[in-house]
């Protein structure tokens, strides 16, 4: 009799934990714009973001301790996704699928979390706070910040506009064309561009290597305070130079030696035009090389 009713009360158990875990996984379905914007906040855990044709938008959470609910509304062309925590808990993770029209916009808060986006073709603002972020660039303007992640771009070679401003992470944004704006605290940048048409690139303590093809009449702008800036340009290159270094030397590969500018203090510059000298380049270091090559 006694092992009837501990075998009934370990299935009871059983069937407990087995419904506390399914209530724990959450599916929503709502209505969306083609063209609408979707908001996505998730305090911690991940966010996998995926583009389709449908004109809706899907959710499959897994939530974790400490997650009270999952909030999710579509109105007036917007959708929101809120992964709600209780009140004096901490959460243990809160992993999201979500699927999105192929067009949206799209804006990501995360905090603890994980970002991957992928066939995401509308604008997208994307933050995150001790997390990653890895996205793909088409022709949409692309903002990201991030406080201690890495953040991983890929584009299409399409003429766009991309912002990313990090606190402790590195950057590698590979495939792009058009307006890259770049600023980094603490952080290594690897950039591959197909064509930069506008780049303005801050860097307090960080190296950097960009690939890329300068536009007809291309303006590009990079600064540090403590890293070396390494520039490798595709043939042809039409550009005017004016380069300048307080402690770093500058290795041009394919024009004139650079020059001291106090004869008892450090400090190189180098100016000079290649080829038509349409594009615009500066460069200015306070402690760190200049590399240009092509």
């Amino acid at each position: 009799m006694k092992s009837t009713r501990r075998i009934l009360s370990v299935i009871a158990a059983l069937l407990t934990l087995s419904a506390i875990a399914q209530a724990d996984t959450v599916e929503r379905t709502v209505p969306a714009d083609a063209r609408g914007e979707v908001e996505i906040v998730n305090v911690a855990g991940e966010v996998q973001v995926r583009g389709w044709d449908r004109a809706e938008v899907q959710v499959h959470a897994d939530l974790g301790d400490g997650t009270e609910r999952l909030d999710v509304g579509s109105s007036k062309g917007r959708t929101s996704i809120n992964v709600i925590v209780r009140s004096g808990r901490s959460s243990s993770g809160s992993d999201l699928i979500v699927e999105v029209p192929r067009d949206s916009t799209l804006i990501v808060k995360t905090v603890s979390a994980d970002q991957t986006i992928a066939d995401v073709r509308g604008a997208q603002r994307l933050q995150a706070v001790s997390g990653s972020i890895s996205t793909q660039a088409w022709q949409e303007e692309v903002r990201i910040k991030t406080i201690s992640g890495e953040v991983t771009v890929a584009g299409r070679k399409t003429p766009g506009r991309m912002a990313v401003n990090t606190v402790s992470g590195d950057v590698n944004l590979d495939n792009l064309a058009g307006e890259l704006t770049l600023e980094t605290v603490t952080g290594d940048m690897d950039v591959r561009m197909a064509t930069l048409a506008r780049g303005r690139i801050q860097t307090t303590n960080g190296e950097l290597r960009l690939h890329a093809a300068l536009a007809a009449d291309a303006t590009l702008e990079a600064e540090a305070i403590n890293g070396d800036l390494s520039f490798l340009l595709q043939s042809p290159v039409n550009a005017e130079f004016d380069i300048e270094t307080f402690n770093g030397e500058i290795d041009n590969c394919f024009g004139p030696k650079s020059v001291r500018t106090r004869e008892f203090a450090p400090g190189n510059a180098l100016r000079f035009k290649e080829g038509n000298g349409s594009a615009r380049v500066r460069v200015k270091t306070l402690n760190g090389g200049v590399e240009i090559c092509r």
